[in-house]
C-alpha cells in the first residue's frame, strides 16, 4: 500500500528538481535553427564536415513549413501493434507469450465492412524454436517486433489479393528505426536485424504506403544540427560549449510549424540505419497535428515521392484529428494487442490445467503463492 502522505512530503522536497525551467534552452535553440535556416551554406558545411554527432540530410529549406491538407478524403488505414507476458520464474515456467492486434479502418467506401478488428497470441517456450538464445525480455522484445511485422505483411499480401479503390496505409506505432537493437548481444542484433530488413523488403514489393508514427518524440537530430553549428563556431552571439541538452526536435519544430503544416523530409544517418538498402534507408519529418507535434518515419523510396508523403501526412492527420490528438487506428491495434492483468491469469490458468491434466506439477515460488493471500 502506498503510504501517500509520505509521497507528498517527498514531492514537495524535490520539487524544484522535477520542475526546472528550460526555457532559455528553448530560446537558443530556435534561435540557432533561424541561423542556420537562413544560411545557404549551411547544408554544404554539414556535408563537409566529419562530425561526431549523428546529422540528418535534407535538400529543401530547414524551416519551410508546408501546409496538410485537413479533409475526410476516403481512404484505408492498417496497423498492427503487440504485446507480451514476459518469463516468470515464480509461475514455475519459462514459456512467453506475445500478443498481436491488427486493425483495419475504411473511409468513404462501402467496399466492405468499415472496421475490422482481431488479434492473434503466439505461445513460445525454451525447448521448443528458441534453441539459437536463451529465454530473455531482450528475446521477447525482439519476437514481439518480428510478429507485428510478419502481421502486417499478411494484412499487406490479403490487400493485393482484394485491392481497394481508395489509397492504403500501413501505420505502426514507434520507429521504423530499430534503435533496441544497439544495445543487445551482437549475435541477436544480427540475427533479428536480418528479419526484420528482410520483412520490410518484402512489404516494399507489396508496393503499399507504410510510416510510422511517434507521440511526444524525443528525438534530437534537429537539435544536433543546432549542436553542431555552435561546436564549429558558425553562429554569432553564442558559446560553442552551450548546453542544449534539455531540448528535443519538436521543441526546435514548434518555432516554425503551425497547426496542419509539417516539415521537410530528413534522412536518418544514424549508424544502425546504415545497414539498411537504399530504398529502405528511414527517413522523417515532424507533424504538426494541433496538439502536438508527432514524428513520422517512412522508407526511402515513399520519401522519394511528393505525391505519397503528402498522402501519408494527411492520413496521419486525419487520424488523429478523429482521434482527438492521436491516430485511432494506432489506439485501436493497442487496445486489441494489450493484455490486461485477467488475461494474463487465465494464461497461467490454463497452464496450470493443462500440467495437472498431464500430471506435471509446477514449482511455484513462495512469493508467487503468498501473492495470492497473505495471511496475518
Amino acid at each position: 500500500m502506498l503510504n501517500r502522505s509520505e509521497l507528498l512530503a517527498q514531492l514537495e522536497q524535490c520539487s524544484s528538481a522535477l520542475f526546472v525551467d528550460h526555457s532559455s534552452e528553448y530560446a537558443i535553440a530556435r534561435a540557432v535553427w533561424e541561423q542556420i535556416s537562413a544560411d545557404p551554406l549551411f547544408i554544404h558545411k554539414v556535408k563537409s564536415a566529419a562530425p561526431s554527432l549523428s546529422l540528418p540530410s535534407w535538400q529543401d529549406n530547414l524551416d519551410e513549413a508546408i501546409p496538410v491538407q485537413a479533409g475526410s478524403a476516403a481512404y484505408h488505414i492498417f496497423s498492427v501493434d503487440g504485446s507480451q507476458i514476459y518469463p516468470d520464474k515464480h509461475q514455475g515456467t519459462n514459456c512467453f507469450l506475445i500478443n498481436v492486434g491488427i486493425v483495419e479502418l475504411l473511409y468513404g467506401s462501402q467496399e466492405r465492412k468499415p472496421f475490422i478488428h482481431t488479434s492473434h497470441p503466439y505461445l513460445f517456450f525454451e525447448d521448443g524454436d528458441e534453441e539459437l538464445f536463451p529465454v530473455s525480455i531482450d528475446l521477447v522484445n525482439c519476437r514481439r517486433q518480428e510478429y507485428e511485422l510478419r502481421a502486417a505483411l499478411d494484412a499487406a499480401k490479403a490487400l493485393s489479393i482484394a485491392p481497394l479503390s481508395v489509397p492504403s496505409l500501413l501505420l505502426f506505432d514507434g520507429s521504423l528505426i530499430f534503435w533496441h537493437l544497439d544495445s543487445y548481444d551482437v549475435s541477436l542484433k544480427q540475427t533479428f536485424l536480418s528479419c526484420y530488413l528482410l520483412l520490410l523488403h518484402q512489404l516494399y514489393e507489396q508496393q503499399i504506403l507504410m510510416a510510422s508514427y511517434i507521440s511526444l518524440p524525443k528525438g534530437k537530430e534537429l537539435v544536433n544540427l543546432a549542436r553542431f553549428a555552435l561546436t564549429e563556431g558558425m553562429v554569432a552571439g553564442y558559446d560553442a560549449n552551450t548546453s542544449l541538452d534539455h531540448v528535443v526536435d519538436s521543441s526546435i519544430a514548434y518555432g516554425f510549424l503551425t497547426p496542419y503544416t509539417r516539415s521537410i523530409v530528413f534522412k536518418n544517418n544514424a549508424s544502425i540505419s546504415k545497414y539498411y538498402p537504399d530504398f529502405l534507408r528511414p527517413h522523417f519529418f515532424y507533424l504538426h497535428l494541433g496538439d502536438e507535434i508527432g514524428r513520422v518515419e517512412i522508407p526511402a523510396w515513399i520519401a522519394a515521392s511528393e505525391e505519397k508523403i503528402n498522402l501519408v501526412a494527411q492520413i496521419i492527420l486525419d487520424q488523429s484529428i478523429k482521434g482527438r490528438g492521436y491516430p485511432v487506428a494506432l489506439a485501436e491495434a493497442h487496445e486489441q494487442a494489450v493484455i490486461k492483468g485477467p488475461d494474463r491469469d487465465f494464461f497461467y490458468h490454463l497452464i496450470y490445467k493443462l500440467g495437472f491434466e498431464h500430471k506435471k506439477r509446477f514449482n511455484l515460488s513462495q512469493k508467487s503463492l503468498k501473492k495470492r493471500g497473505i495471511g496475518i
